[in-house]
């Protein structure tokens, strides 16, 4: 199993999208082109990224910076969003799911059941969508 298309993401992010609404989404990606077509089949849910929050000064500054440096920042919003959706084979996104998984009633040492065949994870907060290839690449086996 690889990653997930962009076409079964879109599903996926509609799918929770029609159970709770949200009132904006936060795109964490380098590639513009995938955003705006995310962008477009997510309307009309507002969706931003980093680059589009910042101030002009700020994007030229976060642009100097390495791709590694720019994902710090995606995780510091991530970590703090009302509600998290993400993908099982980005080590990234079960990384953020796992530290979310701090702040719930679970947290780190917890007891869960796996919630539906499509999803990985959900301690409402945070919701790991898709099958990864690697069992321990679970929220629940990293340590926040």
């Amino acid at each position: 199993m690889g990653w997930m298309s962009f076409e079964n993401q879109v599903k996926m992010y509609q799918k929770y999208l029609a159970r709770q609404p949200v009132p904006a989404i936060y795109v964490a990606s380098g590639n513009l082109t995938s955003i705006e077509m995310f962008a477009k089949k997510v309307a009309p849910t507002p969706v931003v990224d980093k680059f589009n929050l910042l101030s002009p000064e700020d994007t030229i500054l976060l642009k100097s910076m390495t791709w590694d440096q720019q994902g710090q920042l995606d995780y510091l919003v991530l970590t703090r969003a009302s509600l998290y959706l993400s993908m099982a084979d980005s080590l990234f996104s079960v990384n953020i799911a796992s530290s979310r998984r701090a702040a719930t009633k679970i947290g780190t040492c917890g007891e869960f059941s796996e919630p539906a065949k499509d999803v990985t994870y959900d301690d409402g907060l945070s919701v790991v969508v898709g099958r990864n290839r690697h069992g321990a690449q679970h929220p629940s086996y990293f340590w926040p």
